[in-house]
């Protein structure tokens, strides 16, 4: 091993002041001061840990709520009266929806007793076939149930059925594949749906928008394939205009509102991919005038949604136009616009 050594003859005045150095960084006050902090930072930071850990809320500490009635019916010009009644979970109760089966609905046209409607059926809905909804006029309801003390209430008009005036199709990809045995075509196309509709003036609004085409479902796909039914088969769709509420991404619907073109020939560009494409295809273009209990209680699932895998997201109330209870109570119209594919 070397050993280096200092002697008299090669001290300089650099090397001294290295040896004070390092004579006094052991006992110098700045030293002391500075482990002192670190000591009593570190103190803070486990206090507040612990502290933390001590705080956390117990599930006891949550006030548990008594159910209320649940109401749930959408109605239309075109259907029968459909209700379904349940009651509500407390926010901690990862248990099943429990119907009621022992509810007792009243329905009311314009203020007047239409139907009582009393017995449910094995599927869980109370229906009445009678006296379909009228457009323009107002509706309501009053439910009770002798397991709970109070009844509850809701009411909205049937909104008058939207005009599309026109549509049409812009291409931007295509891609098809003939198929000679069976003789047609199948592919995929990107585009944009223009729609054109006519919004009723001085009155505020609300639309939702599907398309779809009528796919057919067969029992085999052999050669000799049996034909079983047709069925709806919504395309994606979404769209970069002010006047839509949800087109972040696509879905299979969209939310429209008229703030902004109160009554106008609007014309709606709307994007789209369908990846089951047929040539001369036909799409039927769904246009639904909603209330704004609808168009509320829509958009506030639909915010729900898309909030439901962010941690970080706040946790959104849904909408509900039920007095004492909740649920829904909604009225709406639609309307269908038939486009033959131009490819």
């Amino acid at each position: 091993m070397e050993m280096l050594f200092t002697t008299p003859d090669t001290i300089t005045e650099s090397s001294t002041q290295s040896f004070a150095d390092c004579r006094l960084s052991k006992y110098h006050p700045s030293k002391k001061l500075f482990m002192k902090n670190s000591i009593f930072n570190l103190f803070i930071l486990i206090s507040l840990v612990l502290v933390g850990c001590e705080t956390t809320e117990k599930i006891d500490d949550f006030p548990l709520r008594p159910s209320k009635l649940v109401v749930n019916c959408y109605f239309n010009t075109d259907s029968t009266w459909k209700f379904q009644v349940s009651k509500s979970l407390s926010v901690l109760d990862n248990a099943e929806i429990k119907l009621i089966r022992n509810a007792n609905i009243k329905l009311y046209k314009e203020g007047e007793l239409l139907n009582t409607i009393s017995s449910i059926g094995a599927d869980g809905w109370y229906r009445s076939p009678e006296n379909f909804p009228e457009e323009g006029k107002e509706y309501s309801i009053e439910v009770t149930s002798p397991d709970f003390k109070d009844g509850i209430q809701a009411k909205d008009v049937v909104p008058v059925k939207p005009s599309i005036l026109n549509a049409g199709i812009i291409v931007t990809d295509s891609s098809f594949y003939d198929h000679g045995y069976y003789y047609y075509s199948y592919g995929y196309v990107k585009g944009s749906f223009e729609i054109t509709l006519a919004d009723q003036m001085n009155v505020s609004n609300y639309y939702q928008l599907k398309i779809y085409y009528m796919d057919s479902v067969f029992n085999n796909y052999t050669e000799e394939r049996e034909f079983s039914h047709l069925q709806k088969s919504l395309i994606s769709i979404t769209s970069e205009d002010m006047n839509v509420e949800n087109s972040r991404e696509y879905g299979t619907s969209l939310l429209i509102n008229d703030y902004m073109i109160d009554g106008q020939n609007y014309t709606l560009s709307v994007d789209f991919n369908d990846w089951n494409a047929m040539r001369k295809k036909e799409y039927l273009i769904e246009l639904t005038s909603i209330t704004r209990s609808g168009y509320l209680y829509r958009k506030t699932i639909d915010e729900s949604n898309n909030s439901r895998n962010d941690p970080f997201a706040e946790p959104v109330m849904i909408y509900s136009n039920v007095s004492n209870g909740f649920g829904i109570f909604s009225a709406y119209s639609s309307g269908i616009y038939s486009l033959v594919a131009p490819f």
